[in-house]
């Protein structure tokens, strides 16, 4: 795939808990940080910036910001930040942010949870490439955590 052609990332998993606890599991800070593997304060709502920084080994400490676009309980809860890890020297503040939306689908046996990423082919063609193979690796690594997390506090 060229360089041109990444765009969107789209994953999808079924969580065996009901679409409230995955909810509450999205959109509670202090729930979030824990399978999202974050330290964060605060309060998810439309129109906050949310300051988190990283907890995971490969990126422990790197500060991240996230702007909270939608919360449609229980369905769509979606965000605006700036992809990717950050590189030293790097500033990708004046770049589009790209949007995440996670969907919730009340399934038998479950939550369908589909987590959409898009906004990749406004990114330079510099960052693009490294960025969205990051992020598509760490939405698989992510959902696993997810699913985990609500699972196993279902």
């Amino acid at each position: 795939m060229t360089a041109s052609g990444l765009s969107t990332v789209e994953r999808s998993t079924l969580i065996r808990a009901p679409r409230s606890r995955v909810w509450q599991t999205l959109t509670n800070i202090k729930e979030f940080s824990k399978w999202f593997g974050v330290e964060a304060e605060g309060e998810f709502a439309p129109g906050a910036r949310m300051r988190m920084i990283s907890t995971h080994d490969s990126y422990k400490g790197q500060e991240f910001f996230v702007d909270v676009v939608k919360m449609d309980a229980p369905e769509t809860f979606s965000w605006r930040w700036h992809p990717g890890s950050k590189q030293p020297g790097e500033d990708n503040s004046s770049e589009p942010a790209t949007l995440v939306e996670f969907r919730l689908t009340e399934v038998e046996g479950g939550t369908l949870v589909t987590i959409v990423e898009s906004g990749f082919d406004r990114l330079s063609l510099a960052r693009r490439t490294r960025v969205f193979e990051e992020n598509d690796k760490g939405w698989e690594f992510q959902l696993a955590s997810l699913t985990r997390y609500a699972g196993q506090t279902a």
